[in-house]
């Protein structure tokens, strides 16, 4: 759950998340011989396990302007199967805002395959090296002036198609680990309270 707090102007971002493991139905094909690789499985015999942090804070300070502000999640994997495995995250709601009875933080406009720029009073995510998101490196950032060159995708609402966190063709044995960032713009046109919302990340077998 992402809980917005405002503080004497001061928005205390707050990001629980819940991570969700999806096994795939049996496959009665097999793989070629000599298909696969040693210490991992296949026929759909694999497990997966998929964890994230669950308190993080993304502090944002409005100035009329706008200020943005941004801070990384990380997402562990674990799974054994040799064709890979795709992570990916929608909100828990039809909606993808971040709310306070009528005011709104509303996700931004950029997409996985076409990432863009966070709008004032919008937030997204972005993962480097993932779908068009760039190298980065991303970092920490703390109320930087709006607006910020980092692109983002929006958080799609769970009525929506997932949006893709990760895919990977490679076993997650030992775990792998991937920075998953948000990022708040905000100014001082929102009502002071208490923003919430919940992203949930989901992990299969691929």
């Amino acid at each position: 759950m992402k809980k917005l707090i405002r503080l004497r102007g001061l928005f205390l971002v707050f990001i629980f998340a819940i991570a969700i493991v999806t096994l795939p139905a049996v496959n009665v094909s097999a793989l070629k011989y000599g298909v696969g690789k040693y210490g991992t499985c296949t026929y759909n015999t694999c497990g997966i396990t998929l964890s994230s942090i669950n308190n993080l804070s993304v502090d944002v300070a409005p100035i009329s302007n706008g200020s943005c502000s941004i801070n990384k999640d990380v997402i562990s994997v674990t799974t054994g199967s040799s064709t890979g495995y795709t992570v990916t995250l929608t909100t828990n709601s039809g909606s993808n805002s971040l709310s306070n009875g009528s005011s709104n933080i509303t996700a931004g406009s950029g997409t996985f395959s076409l990432p863009q720029t966070l709008g004032v009073n919008q937030w997204g995510y972005r993962v480097d090296g993932s779908g068009s998101f760039g190298s980065g490196p991303t970092t920490v950032k703390t109320n930087s002036n709006f607006p910020i060159t980092d692109i983002f995708s929006g958080v799609p609402a769970s009525t929506g198609t997932p949006s893709t966190v990760v895919n990977s063709s490679l076993p997650a044995n030992p775990t792998v680990n991937t920075n998953v960032w948000y990022g708040v713009c905000a100014d001082t046109n929102l009502s002071s309270g208490q923003y919430t919302g919940t992203v949930v990340y989901t992990a299969v077998i691929n």
